[in-house]
Parts: C-alpha cells; sequence; structure tokens
C-alpha cells in the first residue's frame, strides 16, 4: 500500500506539472500572463466642467476586443476607494469631483470581476490641457508686423493655469515646412521681413503643462487660422531708404568741403 500511495502521489504531480505548463496556471499567475494583452493609457483634463476632473483611458491595441471588458480605479479618491469607468465606443471616461489631486491611484482592467492588468497612475501628471482657440492675426502697417493672439481655458482655472504654448505657423505651399515658437503668454508678434510676401500662411497652437507640480502631454491643435501677407514694391523702398541714402549724401559732401578748406 505505501509503494502504491507514493505511486499515485507521484502520479498526481506530474499531472499538476503538466496541467500548468499547458495554460492553466493559478489565479496569481494569470495575471502575469495577460499582463500584456491588455495594456492601456491613459490622460487627465482638470476642470472641465465645474470642479469635476475628466478622466480617459483607452487601450493601447486597438483591435483588442474590450466587449467584457471594465475599467476601475482605486486610492486617491475623495469619500469612496474605488470608481468605474463609463465606456462610449472604445473610449472609457470617468467625470467627477472625487480626484484627490494628491497620491497616486491604481487603475484596473477587469474581465467577469477579475483583476487582468493594473497600473499606477497620478493624476496630476499625466495632464492634457485643452486646445487653446479663437486664434487671430492682426497686420500693423506701421509697425510692419503681425500681432498673433488666441485664447485658452486654462486662464480661468484654478489648477494648471501655467502652460507652455506652441505656435506653429508655415506657408501653406510649403506643407511640412513648419515655423515653431515656444511662449508663455498668449501673444506674439511676427515680423513682416521673415515672412515672404504676398503669401498665404496657416497658424495654429497647441499648450503642454508647465509647472512643477503639474506634468503631462500636448493638447490637440487649436483650429487653423490664414492669413496674407502684403505685396512689397519699389515705391515703399525707396520711401524707406530715401531720406536715409539724401543724410549720407549730405554729410560725405560736408566732409569732402572741410577737407578741402
Amino acid at each position: 500500500m505505501t509503494l502504491l500511495s507514493r505511486a499515485l502521489g507521484m502520479l498526481f504531480y506530474l499531472l499538476q506539472a503538466v496541467s500548468g505548463e499547458s495554460g492553466y496556471a493559478e489565479n496569481g499567475d494569470f495575471d502575469d500572463t495577460e499582463l500584456d494583452d491588455y495594456s492601456f493609457s491613459c490622460y487627465s483634463q482638470l476642470e472641465v466642467d465645474g470642479l469635476q476632473h475628466l478622466l480617459t483611458c483607452t487601450f493601447d491595441d486597438s483591435d483588442i476586443n474590450s466587449t467584457n471588458l471594465e475599467l476601475e480605479i482605486c486610492g486617491a479618491l475623495l469619500d469612496v476607494y474605488c470608481l468605474n469607468f463609463n465606456k462610449l465606443q472604445e473610449r472609457y471616461f470617468l467625470k467627477t469631483k472625487k480626484f484627490l489631486l494628491i497620491g497616486d491611484s491604481k487603475i484596473c482592467v477587469k474581465l467577469e470581476k477579475k483583476n487582468m492588468t493594473c497600473r499606477k497612475v497620478n493624476i496630476v501628471k499625466i495632464v492634457k490641457p485643452e486646445a487653446p482657440f479663437d486664434v487671430r492675426v492682426i497686420y500693423r502697417e506701421g509697425a510692419n508686423d503681425f500681432v498673433v493672439t488666441f485664447n485658452t481655458s486654462h486662464l480661468q482655472k484654478k489648477y494648471v493655469k501655467v502652460l507652455i504654448h506652441e505656435v506653429a505657423y508655415r506657408q501653406e505651399k510649403n506643407e511640412n515646412n513648419w515655423m515653431r515658437v515656444n511662449l508663455t503668454s498668449t501673444k506674439l508678434t511676427l515680423l513682416q521681413r521673415k515672412l515672404q510676401p504676398n503669401a498665404m500662411y496657416e497658424i495654429k497652437v497647441r499648450s503642454i503643462p508647465y509647472a512643477n507640480y503639474f506634468e503631462g502631454f500636448w493638447s490637440e491643435w487649436s483650429p487653423s487660422f490664414h492669413f496674407r501677407t502684403p505685396e512689397t514694391n519699389g515705391t515703399e523702398l525707396s520711401l524707406s531708404y530715401g531720406p536715409v541714402s539724401l543724410i549720407i549724401r549730405r554729410l560725405w559732401n560736408n566732409c569732402a568741403r572741410n577737407q578741402k578748406k
């Protein structure tokens, strides 16, 4: 009986090992095997609707079948420990006042209440600002320049008030030749002499958080604004440089007279 018991025990152990190698892993190992299959990315937008903040997540693999998948966030929340995401097509989103904005949270992909994969996030480090809007360009004839202005909703917010704005502009016929300027204000001056005369230009703006506490990603681009530069002609150049040339000639003549004396 002892030999028979040992043989049966060894047979049971071998069956368990084979089953594990065939994919029937224990619960603890199942999370690791599925980790790469459900990777996802998230960004936050603060104060998008009054005091409410928005958190949006999508799976990195657009072909994944997300029909029965749910997302849940836990930790760094006010009054509750966990919240479930809503789903709209392939996006998961959560709009709430309950983000603590201090400390890390954990977001988990769940299938039938089971965690498939989880990742740690900090809401204030994944901020994606709202896109700038109302881009305008005004030509100042006397100053020979163009004043670019735009607006951003973040000027009125309590959080994420300081941004870096990237202004990109190009001559329309040069599709990939974008000129870029970074600034913290919502106003930029472009000198006329640095632009081509009688040419159509396109200009747009995007923003990114610029502070030690808030970090994140570039916003979407603003709607483009189009403007045309004025023509330049010989008359304008002669008016600009004629008086200067006249003064130089007079000074030269005076110096020549003084030398003769």
